[in-house]
């Protein structure tokens, strides 16, 4: 009327019987004798493995019945969960699947972070996953109702790119032929250069590079974080220039002269600032016109240099002339 479920975990298992008249019984468990009994009947603790009890009647008038008999297995060895497959300890992906199993047939549960525990099946899939630290758990339930211990995997979601800046680049314009470029990310990260329309390149900062030509330039660096998630390039555009500009005198008094507050008109070739010196004054910034003033007889050099925007300085343009302004 009862038995142990098979197979079972119970080691300590109980059956219940009777006959279909009054009678008296004897009860058998495995190979042993035939011993009387009484329902319920208990066994334990028996081992794990098969087994096997009968039950027989015997009525009042001494007719012995057949035997019933109940075969079951008993199993008191929780499964082993293994997890086979699961993201990566990071990963830019907000969606993750599990590939799970045990030593044996049993069914599962799976609980992501601290939620519930429910029943599950491998794979098991998770989409949509915010930003930050995971944990995926998995147990197993043999046929048996042994419930393994539980197997966990975390792992980081980071769907976030690095966002990289250039923190020292040369000036612009520029005489350097020889750049070199600072930049970093704010996170962990390694990075590609591209220089004018050459191929991504790792780099690492700063970069450095030789013997560019004169003329406009683009350096660009981007970064990848260790999730894989590739950031915006951040870009820098400039034009190296190494050509010194010429200063020309375009205005200067006759030689000799009796003007003694001479004029002297300059320019270069190309937008730049200037500095003027008088004999053997000290270089000083000017503009054009440069006029001096109550200078004495004799003979004077004026000269002007011209710096263009690039910081290339050129060499002077000098002018010699003498004041004569005896009658």
């Amino acid at each position: 009327d009862e038995a142990p479920a098979d197979p079972s975990n119970d080691s300590e298992p109980s059956f219940a019987f009777s006959a279909d008249e009054p009678a008296s019984f004897e009860c058998r468990l495995n190979e042993g004798d035939w011993a009387t009994c009484r329902s319920p009947q208990g066994y334990g603790p028996l081992g794990d493995g098969e087994h096997s009890f009968r039950v027989r009647a015997t009525d009042a008038a001494g007719n012995l019945g057949a035997p019933a008999s109940y075969a079951w297995t008993i199993d008191t060895v929780a499964p082993v969960t293994t997890i086979g497959s699961g993201p990566p300890a990071l990963t830019k992906s907000s969606a993750a699947s599990f590939a799970f199993g045990a030593d044996e047939p049993a069914g599962f549960e799976c609980r992501l972070d601290e939620g519930d525990w429910a029943a599950c099946t491998s794979p098991q899939g998770y989409v949509d996953l915010a930003d930050g630290t995971h944990s995926f758990g998995v147990r197993a339930t043999d046929r048996a109702g042994n419930l393994g211990v539980a197997v966990s995997h975390a792992w980081t979601v980071d769907t976030v790119a690095p966002v990289t800046t250039i923190d020292d680049a040369p000036a612009d314009p520029g005489n350097d032929s020889s750049p070199s470029f600072a930049f970093g990310a704010d996170e962990p990260a390694s990075f590609e250069c591209r220089l004018d329309e050459r191929d991504w390149a790792a780099c690492t900062s700063p970069q450095g590079y030789v013997g560019l030509a004169d003329g406009a330039h683009d350096f660009a660096v981007r970064a990848t974080d260790p999730a894989g998630n590739l950031g915006a390039p951040a870009s820098y555009a400039w034009t190296i220039d190494t050509v010194v500009p010429v200063a020309t005198i375009d205005e200067a008094p006759a030689d000799p002269s009796n003007d003694a507050s001479p004029r002297f008109a300059f320019s270069a070739g190309e937008p730049a600032s200037f500095e003027c010196r008088l004999d053997a004054g000290e270089w000083a910034a000017c503009t054009s016109p440069r006029t001096y003033a109550d200078l004495a007889d004799g003979t004077h050099t004026f000269q002007v240099r011209a710096t263009d925007a690039a910081g290339n300085l050129g060499a002077p343009t000098a002018y010699s002339w003498t004041i004569d302004t005896v009658a």
